[in-house]
């Protein structure tokens, strides 16, 4: 019989064993809000709770950034594991967007088109008021109130604005004395120009920083950009008057 009986008895001890496991399962999966697979390996000891838990945590916000924000996973992953900053992901994303939108926006392409009056900023301190009559990759035929038109290369130009705000925007208007003593001629060559990236002038768009434009004949405009184009971009001074900034024409931006 006692031979007999050893058959029976292990079969208690393994169900008294499994009904402990089962126990322990259910322990952990209602505890933590796991799995039961997942809970099952945790009570082997073939996962360790913590980082099943991390996981877990990791995985969720991941979910809730892709809702949130509409990222891939894997750029979501990143972000959640600290890999990557998710304030530089979502700035670099507006700024494209930004960027793709008003590439080839243009004030004088604008004027060509509508006929609305414009006063333009010339080297050799010029301003006039008139029309843009056309507007050409290189050239502006400008046609002046009064006179005939003259063709002027776009180099020629500092800055722009609807011909209605020429009065506020002469109120702000300051000058750099050096540059204004001894102003600088247009710059053909690109790689001579002053460099301001789309990246820089972006974040003071983002943040809505206050700059001071210098341009190139010592000109000062105060105030905060606006849009950002290939070429050009905009910029509103303390009059709530927005110019366009001609940005082969900059000498220097700085904060403030």
């Amino acid at each position: 019989m006692a031979i007999g009986g050893r058959p029976d008895k292990q079969r208690r001890m393994r169900g008294r064993r499994d009904a402990s496991l089962d126990h322990r399962i259910d322990e952990i999966q209602h505890a933590h809000g796991l799995d039961r697979a997942q809970a099952t390996q945790i009570a082997l000891g073939r996962a360790d709770l913590n980082d099943v838990l991390q996981r877990m945590a990791i995985n969720a916000q991941v979910d809730g950034l892709i809702r949130r924000y509409d990222l891939s996973r894997a750029l979501a992953t990143q972000i959640a594991l600290g890999q990557a900053d998710l304030e530089a992901v979502l700035l670099k994303r507006r700024m494209s967007e930004h960027l793709a939108e008003n590439r080839s926006r243009s004030i004088l392409d604008a004027a060509a088109a509508d006929q609305n009056p414009l006063v333009i900023g010339l080297h050799g301190k010029r301003v006039l008021e008139g029309k843009v009559v056309e507007s050409r990759q290189y050239e502006i035929d400008f046609k002046p109130h009064g006179e005939d038109a003259e063709t002027v290369h776009k180099l020629q130009l500092k800055y722009a604005m609807a011909a209605g705000l020429r009065k506020k925007a002469r109120r702000v208007l300051r000058y750099d004395r050096d540059l204004s003593a001894e102003p600088r001629e247009p710059i053909w060559k690109p790689q001579d120009r002053y460099t301001c990236s789309n990246r820089r002038l972006y974040g003071y768009m983002d943040k809505a920083t206050a700059i001071t434009v210098t341009l190139l004949e010592g000109e000062q405009f105060k105030g905060k950009v606006t849009w950002i184009g290939r070429f050009e971009f905009g910029f509103e001074v303390k009059t709530a008057t927005e110019l366009v900034i001609f940005r082969h024409a900059l000498a220097d931006v700085t904060e403030g």
